[in-house]
Order: structure tokens, then sequence, then C-alpha cells
């Protein structure tokens, strides 16, 4: 993995960020693009802005037929992440729900962003952000996108 590449997926590993485009506010998860998807300004300018770890199901759905290394069923969803500064557009995030079966599920849920194992290629985890409901103890946290980092062995 180059230099770059790693830094920026540290950077975001340790919190969620995303980039901003600068002609139209529209908010890039999880890469800075060239060209802005929504203005198509292009070179873009971006700016690094960091998203709350609280946000709001959009959509979602629950895959029941997977090949079989995966889990069933599995929760995926569209969230809403605001800025933790309280300013611009949220990002729009998709990812996979943990710590529920989707029969709770509904548009307009609040979940909370919590950094898991995805999977492993060969013996190496791949890790990133999976949604899951707010727990008891996580409410009243600051929101400032640094993350649960969650209980051991939960994936």
């Amino acid at each position: 993995m180059s230099g770059i590449r790693y830094s920026r997926d540290r950077r975001q590993h340790d919190r969620l960020v995303a980039f901003e485009c600068q002609d139209c506010g529209w908010v890039s998860y999880p890469e800075q693009r060239r060209t802005c998807k929504r203005c198509g300004a292009a070179p873009a300018e971006f700016e690094e802005v960091q998203l709350a770890e609280r946000g709001e199901v959009q959509t979602y759905v629950v895959q029941s037929r997977l090949p079989e290394e995966f889990e069933t069923p599995q929760p995926v969803a569209v969230v809403d992440l605001p800025q933790v500064d309280g300013e611009g557009e949220p990002a729009r995030v998709y990812g996979l729900l943990t710590e529920t079966d989707g029969d709770d599920l509904e548009v307009g849920r609040e979940v909370v962003a919590r950094y898991r194992e995805l999977f492993t290629a060969g013996d190496r985890p791949v890790h990133s952000f999976k949604f899951a409901p707010p727990r008891a103890e996580s409410i009243g946290t600051d929101g400032d996108g640094a993350g649960d980092r969650g209980g051991e062995g939960e994936r």
C-alpha cells in the first residue's frame, strides 16, 4: 500500500473523514474525488470535513440470499451523517448494519457508526465502519466522529 493511501486510510480509521466540494457543498465519502459528482467541477476543490458518528437511516434493505461465507440476514443502509461542526450538508454513507436483524429498522431511525471487522482476506482482517442502533451507554457521547470501538468479538 502506498504511503499516501495508507495515510488517508489511517486518518479515516481514526475518525469519519469526508470531503466537501467548495463549489457546491456536496460531501464525498469515503474518498476525495477529482470531479464533483453533483456540479461537475473538474478539477474540483475539496476540503476535508469530519463527520459525526450518529446519523439517520434514509433507506435500507435486509439481504437474505448471499454467498455462504456471509451471515444472513444482513441488513444494509444508506445513512446521512452530519458534519461535526453542524455546518454544511451531511454525507450520504452506505454501510452494513450490526447488532440488529433488521426487524427494528425504519427510515429515520438513529444509528451510530462503530469501527468493526468486516471480513478477513486470507488471514488478514479488514476493518471499517458499520452502523448500529445506539446503546444506552453511548447516549450522551459528544458525537465527535471518533467512533465507538465496540466490544471484543463483535463483527
